[in-house]
């Protein structure tokens, strides 16, 4: 009885992390640059050369995460596809006696495919993602989709602002509950300030996210020198304050990056390594 109870407690329990990584892991960072200065639709690249991307590194509380993509030009604009799988593996079970072997050992994971598209238009960039998602927690899997949809605007050729939503949509039922999904709406801005063969790009965000209390605000600093890239940024919500910094290196078609983030919540040092390919 013991036994079953303990079992019953730690798939409930499981569950609510399943929940947890449901409604984190679309709003983990998928490469070094958002680990430095998340995502800011102001700073949004709009390039028609093909590029191949791929990117790993950990979350907090051990969460790994992984991502892959490819972008090009189509149909006047830039058309492209990225993979993003998140897991938290090596999780035990076990009954409340103390013993050397768990009962079954499993993992949590995540997954987001999402294609997407960006046009210029008259009234700036235009960005849509249409996102397949799936989670599974040892039997029970919820699967769903959602869609992101973004503008950018140049003020002149100095400042840029932009807004977006990103998760719109639903899932299905995980067990008898359905997972709900992180709604983020974010508005920020960057301004470009180059000093002789350095250029710089100052940027601040603001984030209101569904899942997370009040405002989030980010500001930092884009700094592009001959081949290198220099990233820092500070993030500070209600609960948590954080600094991040990162640095890239461009190497003919190769282009490596790498970023940090030192937080105040006590759960691991979440950092990213990446390359991207400009493909002929």
């Amino acid at each position: 009885m013991r036994l079953i109870f303990k079992i019953i407690t730690t798939i409930i329990f499981f569950q609510s992390l399943i929940f947890g990584i449901g409604t984190q892991f679309l709003s983990i960072p998928q490469n070094a640059r958002e680990v430095v200065i998340g995502i800011n639709p102001a700073l949004i690249n709009f390039t028609k050369k093909p590029i191949l991307s791929a990117s790993y590194g950990n979350w907090l509380a051990g969460i790994k995460v992984s991502s892959f993509g490819y972008n090009r030009s189509a149909f006047g604009g830039v058309i492209g596809f990225n993979v993003r799988y998140v897991a938290l593996n090596d999780l035990e079970l076990r009954t409340d006696r103390p013993t050397d072997e768990a009962l079954s050992v499993f993992g949590v994971t995540a997954l987001a495919f999402d294609g997407n598209y960006r046009q210029q238009t008259a009234i700036g960039l235009l960005s849509t993602k249409l996102r397949y998602i799936s989670m599974q927690l040892l039997d029970e899997t919820a699967t769903g989709f959602a869609i992101d949809i973004g503008l950018q605007h140049n003020i002149n050729d100095k400042l840029n602002v932009g807004f977006t939503v990103l998760n719109l949509g639903s899932m299905s039922a995980l067990n008898v509950e359905k997972p709900k999904l992180p709604v983020r709406m974010i508005g920020g801005s960057s301004y470009d300030f180059p000093i002789k063969e350095i250029d710089n790009s100052l940027f601040i965000a603001l984030e209101k996210s569904s899942i997370v209390d009040g405002i989030i605000f980010r500001v930092g600093e884009v700094t592009h020198w001959n081949k290198l890239q220099f990233l820092i940024g500070a993030q500070f919500s209600k609960e948590v304050a954080s600094i991040s910094g990162g640095i890239g290196i461009r190497l003919g078609i190769y282009n490596m990056k790498y970023g940090i983030q030192l937080g105040s919540q006590s759960l691991g040092i979440p950092q990213m390594l990446g390359v991207s390919v400009i493909l002929p």
